[in-house]
């Protein structure tokens, strides 16, 4: 037999440039682990943890944020600390990640899904049919590091009574005319996951609220249900490693630049792409992107994701089925009732977007999907 012969790719490229922003960070990253390691005493919930929860709070707008172990724990502490449960329905997006509804299920409330609209949000005026006498919250979920428009939710939320709860985990740094992502509704829920735009070497997450009630609930919530040494309720465990919320300051100091450099990004991806007539992401220019991702909507999708991996360019699907197609939530609609959640569904495919690829790698990348879609 022969060996098969190696394609010689020009770039080694990274989806999310994990690798390249650890090389770029190596260095104080082991600085304030090696001070984080030496409070031996302070390694859950020490003081990096308070100053990171300053530090988004102040970002975010808030007056309150509190570190839990996960995105998806920060969104189910929120549905809890709102007293949601059994009997009360949730609306939500019918298309996100999956913790959106499910943080909804782990309260014992039932979630309600609702079609999206062309910038991926929830679509308002689909929502307002889906609001019945059990209806208590929305759950607004910003995605792929833009927003919607905080005071037109706000006001769909108050003119139907509704809890508003933003599912904030994608959007982090992103603005809306200056309104901040994590300002909106009563709570906010963010993650910093590795996946995302400021990210922790694990999971991480945090809740966002300006009501101290809520706040002090959060915090009992993430460990055992304790206060004042006493444990007054059920609780979790869930707390963030001081080590992780060292690393997240660090990078939080990276994050303005690394948004312009991934705001750069976009701009050569639309530029070079606009002319083939896919669908690209919308947003309008009161919004103050953060690009999580950088998702096209295309016809052959799997296709397209096929070549462009024999070009050794990788590539993700956000997300391949909407919630009422996964077997959790089999029975809850058909894609005629969300034909914008389903379509998206089908065509999405996302690019490599962060702040370390080259500008010759950007223009490889992109000149690759217009080859790829032949």
């Amino acid at each position: 037999m022969t060996p098969q012969t190696r394609v010689r790719r020009p770039y080694s490229i990274e989806f999310s440039g994990g690798r390249r922003e650890a090389e770029e960070l190596a260095q104080p990253i082991a600085e304030a682990v090696r001070a984080t390691l030496a409070s031996a005493d302070d390694v859950l919930l020490g003081e990096p943890v308070a100053r990171f929860e300053a530090e988004i709070a102040g970002i975010c707008g808030r007056r309150f944020a509190v570190c839990v172990g996960s995105g998806t724990d920060a969104l189910f502490f929120a549905l809890r600390a709102l007293d949601l449960g059994p009997d009360d329905e949730v609306l939500v997006p019918d298309l996100s990640f999956i913790a959106t509804a499910t943080a909804v299920l782990r309260s014992g409330a039932q979630p309600v899904f609702v079609d999206i609209d062309e910038t991926g949000g929830v679509d308002l005026e689909h929502a307002e049919a889906r609001v019945t006498p059990r209806t208590r919250a929305l759950v607004y979920a910003q995605m792929a590091g833009g927003m919607g428009d905080p005071r037109r939710i706000e006001a769909f939320a108050a003119a139907h009574r509704l809890q508003l709860i933003e599912d904030g985990a994608q959007s982090f740094g992103a603005r809306f005319d200056g309104f901040p992502c994590g300002a909106m509704g009563a709570i906010s829920a963010m993650s910093f996951d590795p996946m995302k735009v400021v990210s922790a070497v694990t999971t991480a997450g945090a809740l966002l609220t300006n009501d101290p009630a809520l706040a002090g609930r959060a915090r009992r919530l993430r460990y055992h249900g304790r206060e004042d040494g006493q444990y007054v309720e059920l609780g979790y465990n869930s707390q963030l490693s001081s080590l992780s919320a060292a690393v997240l300051s660090v990078k939080l100091a990276r994050h303005a630049a690394w948004t312009e450099r991934r705001r750069r990004v976009a701009q050569v991806y639309r530029e070079i792409l606009q002319p083939l007539g896919v669908g690209l992401p919308q947003y309008g220019e009161r919004v103050e992107h953060v690009w999580h991702k950088f998702s096209i909507q295309v016809a052959g999708r799997d296709a397209i994701a096929g070549r462009m991996a024999k070009k050794g360019i990788p590539t993700k699907v956000h997300y391949p089925r909407p919630f009422h197609r996964e077997p959790l939530f089999k029975g809850s609609g058909n894609d005629e009732d969300f034909p914008r959640a389903s379509r998206r569904a089908r065509e999405t495919l996302s690019l490599p977007l962060h702040a370390h690829l080259s500008d010759a790698e950007v223009d490889f990348i992109a000149k690759s999907v217009v080859e790829c879609l032949g």
